[in-house]
């Protein structure tokens, strides 16, 4: 899955990476600005500076009378309230996004009007009665931003109005001062809007406190919760959230499937010695005479007299800060730094992180409570394969496949809990036959139980009112052969990082053979390493063999009774 070019992504993601970095580790972390011309032309940034300000904001504790940061240890200490403060300040960062490029719109037509001063004629910049008027009114709009009128009276003078480069000047001036308005206004917009937001930022946090003490729920519940509601924080709909995670509870197995999941490589964790070679850079002196040649680095001891000119030059210090943080300094090359063979032995642990693939049944017989069970575990395992940063997959099937990076949608769900609405494209890349399930779409957040027709049904023909979960579900019949196809790619391609992963099936199973070559090819991974489990969703009265439990390492089985209507 791809997310199309959208503008509020491209200009909030700089600032969404700081978030994400402080919330993951609790740690102020500038971006590279790669995307800038001249990145040594330090530009001011309102926004940046009050994420730095809001990250590093102190409290004293009266208690003890100690200055601690105020969201630091939460954050950190806190998966929920990590979440929390994603959301509310990645909205804040997309309304201020949404404000600056309002006032980038507005100030697009004063500055395409001082563009066309430079084309005025020899004879109207001479006229006095044109270029007067003109300095009074940008002294009138932009005095508070520096422009200097009495300088430009002095300088146009006599026949300075006659000169292009002092009319070039005073374009120069105008758009410095036009850039100073639009960044001015930006800062009384986050001025305005900081007591009130924080306030509601800490308040938020404490509601989810209390509520996760009160129902006596525990945080990665409420994670789960947080993260499939869509409408923004309602304690009505947080609670409704908890009792579709509640389904955990009454199914154990669900939590024992996900455990397996995404196992390691080598699951009884033997260790291998490797060893780590390259050199070690030492310096055991630096005499004046050592000097061997010049090199460059970030070295203040060893610098060149010319970088310390630049140093001392207030118009050359930002390009100094520059070479300084990229460690492009000229400095000199003593002898003494003699690069000496360095190795290190270890223990390596010979295992790696498993990926996972998901194969849901979203015919119409998994209707009702097997798709609130099917949702329920599709939740935990997103979460499971985010702590444990592993990709997973999902391909929901019944007459035809829709093939999902569980991961990537993840992502997109975020991005618009916070305001920004990406359009997502699933894309299988180098997998045959997924070209039907490839496409532009939005995810639905309430899809399920919908047929073509757009009645809702149930598996026996039952008419009923749609379930509300987070997963699309496609109705008609079902059929195994385009999931095993998509399964078996999925599982040859290494391009795409799931060879070797772990498959789930989630279905009632009731499927009809495919081709013995299929089935063949099933026992085929099975036997090479890979493990293949399932969950059986069926009715308490069910009696159905179940024909396809040879190819399976373990399939699990759900019995549920189901609601009678009289």
């Amino acid at each position: 899955m791809k997310f199309q070019n959208n503008k509020d992504l491209a200009e909030a993601q700089y600032y969404l990476k700081m978030l994400d970095d402080f919330c993951k580790s609790g740690q102020v972390k500038i971006p590279d600005p790669t995307g800038t011309a001249m990145p040594w032309n330090l530009k001011e940034d309102p926004l940046k500076d009050y994420l730095i300000h809001l990250f590093t904001l102190k409290v004293t504790i009266p208690e003890t009378g100690e200055e601690v940061q105020k969201f630091v240890r939460q954050v950190v200490n806190s998966k929920i309230k990590s979440k929390v403060f994603y959301d509310c300040v990645g909205k804040f960062i997309v309304e201020c996004v949404h404000h600056m490029r309002f006032q980038r719109q507005r100030a697009w037509t004063e500055s395409h009007r001082a563009d066309d001063v430079l084309d005025w004629t020899p004879f109207k910049r001479m006229d006095e009665q044109v270029w007067l008027p003109l300095i009074d009114q940008l002294e009138q709009e932009h005095q508070e931003d520096g422009f200097d009128k009495s300088f430009f009276l002095k300088l146009m003078a006599g026949d300075g109005a006659s000169k292009p480069e002092n009319w070039e000047r005073l374009v120069r001036d105008w758009k410095v001062c036009i850039d100073h308005q639009v960044l001015s206004k930006l800062k009384d917009f986050i001025s305005l809007r900081q007591n009130n937001f924080e306030t509601g930022l800490v308040r938020m946090m404490d509601q989810i406190t209390r509520n996760m003490k009160t129902k006596g729920v525990s945080e990665q519940r409420a994670v789960q919760a947080w993260e499939l509601m869509t409408n923004g924080w309602t304690e009505t709909e947080f609670e409704r959230r908890l009792n579709q995670v509640k389904i955990q509870d009454k199914y154990p197995e669900i939590k024992e499937i996900v455990a397996k999941m995404g196992r390691v490589a080598d699951a009884n964790g033997k260790d291998r010695l490797t060893i780590a070679s390259g050199v070690e850079m030492k310096m055991e002196h630096s005499a004046g005479s050592d000097i061997e040649g010049i090199t460059v680095g970030d070295d203040l001891n060893s610098l060149l007299p010319l970088e310390l000119a630049q140093y001392s030059d207030e118009d050359m210090e930002g390009l100094f800060i520059y070479k300084y943080r990229t460690r492009r300094l000229q400095t000199f090359r003593y002898k003494s730094e003699m690069s000496k063979p360095s190795r290190k032995l270890g223990f390596t642990h010979a295992s790696r992180k498993g990926p996972m693939i998901v194969c849901l049944d979203t015919s119409a017989s998994m209707y009702g409570t097997p798709e609130r069970i099917s949702s329920t575990l599709i939740s935990l395992l997103e979460e499971t394969a985010e702590d444990l940063e592993r990709d997973c997959f999902l391909i929901d099937f019944s007459v035809s496949t829709r093939a999902i990076d569980l991961m990537a949608k993840r992502k997109a769900e975020r991005l618009k809990r916070i305001g920004i609405t990406v359009m997502e494209t699933y894309e299988s890349p180098g997998i045959p036959g997924t070209s039907e399930s490839s496409g532009t779409s939005e995810i639905p957040a309430s899809s399920a139980g919908l047929f073509s027709d757009g009645q809702a049904h149930t598996g026996r023909g039952i008419r009923r009112q749609p379930t509300t979960t987070h997963l699309p579900f496609i109705g008609g019949g079902t059929s195994a052969k385009k999931m095993m196809n998509q399964m078996f790619d999925l599982l040859d391609n290494d391009g795409l990082h799931y060879v070797n992963a772990d498959v789930l099936w989630i279905t009632d199973f009731l499927i009809p053979n495919p081709p013995q070559q299929m089935l063949a090819r099933f026992k085929e991974y099975k036997e090479t390493g890979t493990r293949f489990y399932g969950i059986r969703i069926v009715r308490d009265d069910d009696k159905e063999p179940n024909e396809w439990k040879d190819y399976f390492n373990h399939i699990y089985t759900i019995k549920y009774r189901p609601l009678r209507r009289y």
